[in-house]
């Protein structure tokens, strides 16, 4: 009788806990629609329009390269040239990531972090590449393929003025743009390149801070801010969207950091130096039904940096890179 009992009320236990977690969802969902619905109050929906899923998963092949070219603090002309890989990703109302990899291939990635609403986007790719080849040093040594790794992390964030053009039909298809539309764009962004010896890096456990000192390894670090111009052109009854933006940027601050046999060097390029960036982007898709969407698409990010003088007169110091990205993108919603 009394196992009889305690059976009994650990059942009531879990049937309450089930129950409580059951309304904690709901209740979240229910917050989450009534905000989805007032800020679809507020929206055209002759020009923009909405999906009836929440989530979305995407397969990707994508096709990047990078480019980097240095002197000054040290001397690198580094490239990765075409570079192929495959990925996947997942939104669940506009909030999306994805990872993609060079099949059979280590410390080969990227991972993306975004988020696209009616005026206020955000964009965040951290991506890893041994595929270099070019020359390093102040002797121009040659570099073969997977003996340095480049990392680059990048955040942009963007606000668009005009709500009748939306970021996210042309970035995501998480929205429909019903009608062509463009607008004023200012953008935030912030980017930091790590180029390491991989010979030293995987002898050490990354996770200790202090392996950056045992490792040659130069970075770039900058902050810039600018403003451009975006439009979405629809065609063929409302199914195809053809995308075209362009931010060109003002580098406000940037410097470069060198660590080589335990020594730093570091190089601070203040307000008012030649300094440029900015982000260009392409793309064309097409929608059928609801549920599915195909599209191709292209994204540059440029930077130039440059001074003629350095405090010690030493000569001009340059920092350019190039980094380009083109996928295939195929959408299916649920």
């Amino acid at each position: 009788m009394k196992r009889g009992l305690v059976l009994l009320l650990i059942l009531l236990s879990c049937s309450a806990s089930a129950q409580k977690k059951d309304s904690f969802w709901r209740d979240l969902n229910d917050f989450l629609n009534m905000r989805a619905d007032k800020a679809y109050a507020k929206t055209d929906t002759n020009y923009v329009g909405r999906y009836p899923y929440h989530w979305d998963a995407r397969l990707y092949y994508k096709t990047s390269g990078i480019h980097m070219l240095t002197t000054g603090v040290s001397d690198m002309n580094l490239s990765t040239g075409m570079s192929n890989r495959v990925g996947v990703g997942i939104s669940y109302r506009g909030l999306g990531i994805s990872y993609s990899k060079a099949i059979g291939r280590k410390l080969n990635l990227d991972l993306g972090l975004d988020t696209y609403g009616r005026h206020f986007c955000l964009e965040y790719t951290l991506r890893a590449s041994t595929d270099l080849s070019g020359t390093i040093g102040n002797d121009g040594q040659s570099i073969a393929k997977n003996e340095w790794l480049l990392v680059s992390n990048n955040l942009n964030l963007f606000w668009s003025f005009n709500p009748r053009f939306s970021y996210a039909a042309a970035m995501k298809q998480t929205k429909i743009q019903r009608r062509s539309a463009g607008s004023v764009l200012i953008g935030f962004s912030w980017s930091l390149w790590d180029v390491f010896d991989t010979d030293v890096l995987l002898e050490k456990d990354v996770t200790d801070l202090s392996y950056r000192l045992l490792v040659d390894n130069y970075m770039y670090n900058r902050f810039s801010i600018g403003a451009g111009y975006g439009y979405n052109l629809v065609l063929g009854d409302k199914h195809w969207l053809i995308h075209a933006s362009l931010i060109p940027m003002w580098t406000v601050f940037d410097f470069s950091v060198r660590w080589k046999e335990g020594e730093r060097s570091y190089t601070g390029r203040p307000i008012g130096n030649h300094a440029f960036s900015g982000t260009a982007r392409a793309g064309v898709y097409y929608r059928w039904g609801t549920r599915w969407s195909a599209g191709i698409s292209s994204v540059v990010n440029q930077m130039t940096s440059f001074d003629q003088w350095n405090s010690k007169a030493v000569g001009r110091r340059y920092f350019g890179a190039q980094d380009w990205q083109a996928r295939f993108t195929l959408t299916f919603r649920f």
